[in-house]
């Protein structure tokens, strides 16, 4: 089974999604869900999950689930877990910052999905410590999914949203992944992503954050979690797609820490759709 897996990064705005879905599952995250339907969307941030089961995409709208399943993704949203309307209301009772609430009127719904403030998944700080109330309703095509992975060795990492939408593909079996817009890197040392500046992203002129840097948990060390992905699946192929020759640019590059990889090759974009015939 082939997987498309498409990251945010600058290098994937002119690309056109669409050609790929005839060759395999496209895989895309976050906001890619405002101008295009992937297979799979995946989000483990918040306040972007709430917007977009706010926005209908998981919601059929009629009672024929598998009908809209053929014109729409199916969506993987971090720790979407359904909470009886009453518990919401009462642990409410003790919010003393902002909260998000859709619908307003929790009569609408039986059951919410309730992100406190506190640790949060975020991709904005400043949308950090708001408590998120959205109403659910059945049937719908929202699946829940932990950051947390647990390595063969009992190490953790709690993965971000592109390498977890990576990892995602090979559970759900995976031959081979195309890794596309996952940049890594940025070529002006400012933040790298196609909807910087918009809702629930930081602002466009916000610095880099570096894929190797090592946090505590790990969240934001991407080449970490992608080598992880890499030797947990040892029978899955992986194609890190780059947009140009290598050495050409900042996101052109070989990551050393990939060394020992033999289940990755690295490919151009021309390369890719070549292969494909896109």
């Amino acid at each position: 089974m082939t997987y498309f897996c498409f990251g945010n990064g600058n290098s994937r705005k002119d690309l056109d999604l669409n050609k790929y879905k005839q060759h395999g599952t496209v895989v895309g995250c976050n906001a890619v869900y405002r101008d295009f339907t992937p297979d799979i969307l995946v989000a483990l941030d918040s306040a972007m999950a709430h917007e977009i089961y706010r926005s209908g995409y998981a919601h059929h709208g009629t009672s024929y689930l598998e009908e809209w399943r053929q014109h729409h993704g199916t969506s993987y949203l971090g720790y979407w877990t359904d909470i009886p309307t009453e518990v919401a209301e009462h642990m409410l009772e003790s919010e003393k910052g902002p909260v998000s609430i859709s619908p307003g009127d929790l009569g609408f719904t039986r059951d919410v999905v309730y992100h406190g403030g506190e640790g949060v998944f975020t991709l904005d700080s400043k949308v950090k410590g708001i408590t998120y109330v959205t109403g659910v309703v059945k049937p719908d095509d929202a699946h829940e999914i932990d950051p947390l992975i647990v390595a063969e060795d009992d190490t953790k990492f709690a993965y971000a949203t592109g390498t977890r939408a990576i990892y995602l593909a090979c559970e759900l079996g995976a031959k081979e992944v195309y890794i596309i817009g996952h940049d890594l890197y940025s070529t002006d040392d400012k933040v790298n992503n196609i909807y910087a500046g918009t809702s629930c992203y930081v602002d466009e002129d916000a610095p880099m954050m570096r894929p190797d840097k090592s946090e505590k948990d790990d969240l934001h060390h991407w080449i970490l979690q992608h080598k992880n992905t890499f030797d947990t699946f040892k029978d899955t192929k992986f194609y890190k797609v780059t947009p140009n020759v290598i050495g050409t640019s900042p996101i052109d590059v070989i990551i050393p820490e990939w060394h020992d990889c033999n289940n990755l090759e690295y490919i151009t974009q021309h390369e890719l759709d070549k292969q494909f015939k896109v």
